[in-house]
This record gives structure tokens, C-alpha cells and sequence, in this order.
């Protein structure tokens, strides 16, 4: 091969690769937002659905997913949301996707003032900067979801998603403002924090109001932490166990607990908020298959999610041009005008 020869393919090979070069995949924004409760400038990351921005269907309404520790979890987050709410075989709708990113984390996700001391030296005490979570959902009621409902389409249900301390402020969130939130979601939770006082605190809230409140949702995932048990802080996966057996005797929330064998704290989060995603929207999923002998069975599936949940679900504009396409591709005729005249309802075109 002459030099001539290799120069030109060498200046080919670099003009293709900077055109590759110029195409990026962006799954989300930055925001700054100063907080006048916490007295901060603070970070919210931004995930927008795959359809948000396509023009030819009706624009639509999502859920509200907010992910705590947002710089650890936010990116795998998105990507398994909008796995999960891929048409036809969709676990969930597709969510907008809210990750906050941490300032003084242990300051604004543990509820009381830390009394632990150091084992190494008792004159040392633990987690100084700690029980400040009051401030802390209160930016996230006031100042994050205001931005939030005024900016961008969203539907009327949010998820808040937590992980270790992140998973004691979402257990703590529920009981002292149940109403902020539609569902919560508490990884490997640290219910060991302050001589496990939201163990006291469950206990005092069902003593008070007997149950929780309706429509409302609730998983904890709980890791092996095996290599940990011989650890100071091991009373974590006891403190778990004695919260499970207080929910599961009252029986008033819709709860699932799992055990995810083989995961530390540091790695239950991902499996665990895959399965998660699915419990919060379980019902959302609909067989496409069965719907071509019993059309009507979309409809009766999403009321009674939707009774469940406590907000109206509808089958997507997305999903419902599959499943038009479907009945058009099997030759169900009558089906097929079944359902497109029941998108036609849900989204009449505007002339």
C-alpha cells in the first residue's frame, strides 16, 4: 500500500469517525436550584420519557420518579425505567426520572440528631452533621416538586426511591407526611439509625391511626450482608426484620418485602429497584395477545389499577397504535376498529 493510499484512508477514517463523533446519546438535564429552606444552591438531574418530544402522538402526562443519591443511581435508573416501559411488553408508564444530588447527605436524610459514638474512640462522635430531614422533604414538597409540576407534563403520582439512609428517610417520609408521596421505595433501609427509632416510630403511628392511609405503596429490599454480620453497625438487618414483622401484622398497606440473596448493601439497590418498578405498577402490564378475543379487558385492567392506585391510568397512545397495528397484522378486524376507535377516544385528534 503506497503512502499517498494510506494518507487518504487515514483522513476518510477520521472524517467518519468525527461525524460518529458528533452523536451523542443524552439521557438527561442538569438544573441548579437555590433552596431558601436549605440555604444552598442545589443540583436536580432530569430524565425525559422516549415519547416526551415526539409530535405525532397527543402529548401526554407521566408519573414522577425522585431518586435519591441521584449521582450514584440516576444514570442505570433511566435506563432501566424506559426498559421496563417499552411497548407492547410495558411493566410501568413511562416516568420522568428526578435525581437529587447530595450535598451534606447524612445531614439531610437521617431524622434525629446521631448519639453514636466512635468504637474506635468514644470521644468521637458519629454522623455530627445529622438529623436534618425535616428541612430536607420539605425542598423537596416546596421548592423541587413546584419546579417540576410548573415546567414539565406530569401526571398526578410520585415515587420516592432511597437507598441506605436514603431508604430511612423514604420509611421515615411515609410515616410523618404519608401524603407527599404515592409509593416509596427503601433499599437495604437504615432503620438501625438512632437505637432503630423508626421501629418505635411505626409502632406509635399505627397506635394512633391503626393503619395507613389508602392507595398508598411500599417496598424494602433487604440485602445478604453477609461479610457484615460480625460488623458495629450488623443491628441493620434485625432493625429490617422488626419493621417487616410490624407492617405484615397490620396488613393495611400494600407492601412487598424481598431478600435478595448474594447482594451487600452497596449492590442490592439495582436488582431491587428493577423488581420494585414492577410492584408499584403491577397491573400496568396487559397481554397483547388475549386482547384480540377480549378487547374490553384493556379497560377493566387500568380501572382497577387505577383503583389501586389511587389516579387514572390509560393505556398509552403508543401502546395503542401496537396494538391497532397488531390486530391489522393478524387480520382481527373487528378488533382492530375496536380499538381504534377506542384511541380516538382517549385521543381525539385536534383539526
Amino acid at each position: 500500500m503506497n503512502s499517498g493510499f494510506k494518507f487518504f484512508s487515514c483522513i476518510l477514517l477520521l472524517f467518519f469517525t468525527s461525524g460518529r463523533a458528533q452523536e451523542k446519546i443524552v439521557i438527561g438535564e442538569k438544573h441548579a436550584l437555590f433552596s431558601k429552606i436549605l440555604n444552598e444552591n442545589r443540583e436536580i438531574w432530569i430524565h425525559l420519557p422516549k415519547t416526551y418530544n415526539d409530535h405525532t402522538i397527543s402529548p401526554a402526562k407521566y408519573p414522577v420518579i425522585y431518586v435519591l443519591d441521584g449521582e450514584i443511581n440516576f444514570e442505570y435508573y433511566t435506563g432501566m425505567s424506559d426498559f421496563l416501559a417499552r411497548t407492547p411488553y410495558a411493566d410501568i408508564p413511562e416516568c420522568i426520572v428526578i435525581g437529587i444530588k447530595n450535598t451534606e447527605r447524612t445531614r439531610d436524610l437521617t431524622p434525629t440528631k446521631s448519639q453514636k459514638k466512635s468504637p474506635v474512640n468514644p470521644n468521637i462522635m458519629l454522623f455530627s452533621e445529622s438529623g436534618e430531614s425535616e428541612n430536607f422533604v420539605r425542598f423537596l414538597q416546596e421548592e423541587v416538586k413546584p419546579f417540576i409540576n410548573k415546567n414539565y407534563r406530569i401526571q398526578e403520582y410520585t415515587v420516592l426511591v432511597g437507598h441506605s439512609f436514603g431508604g430511612l428517610f423514604a420509611i421515615n417520609t411515609l410515616l410523618t407526611h404519608p401524603e407527599y408521596f404515592n409509593a416509596y421505595v427503601a433499599n437495604d433501609p437504615s432503620l438501625w439509625w438512632d437505637n432503630k427509632i423508626m421501629i418505635s416510630k411505626t409502632k406509635e403511628y399505627l397506635e394512633k391511626n391503626k393503619e395507613f392511609p389508602k392507595k398508598k405503596v411500599l417496598y424494602v429490599s433487604q440485602a445478604d450482608n453477609e461479610e457484615q454480620q460480625k460488623n458495629w453497625n450488623s443491628d441493620m438487618t434485625q432493625a429490617i426484620e422488626d419493621f417487616k414483622k410490624i407492617i405484615e401484622q397490620n396488613g393495611s398497606l400494600y407492601y412487598q418485602h424481598r431478600f435478595f440473596v448474594g447482594e451487600v448493601h452497596g449492590t442490592v439497590s439495582y436488582p431491587a429497584n428493577y423488581e420494585a418498578l414492577k410492584f408499584v405498577f403491577k397491573g400496568f402490564r396487559t397481554d397483547i395477545k388475549q386482547l384480540a378475543k377480549k378487547p374490553g379487558q384493556l379497560e377493566a385492567d387500568y380501572r382497577k389499577l387505577s383503583d389501586r392506585a389511587g389516579t387514572e391510568f390509560l393505556p398509552s397512545e403508543t401502546y395503542l397504535n401496537t396494538v391497532v397495528k397488531f390486530m391489522k397484522n393478524n387480520d382481527f378486524k373487528e378488533t382492530e376498529t375496536y380499538f381504534i376507535n377506542f384511541k380516538n377516544k382517549l385521543y381525539p385528534k385536534v383539526k
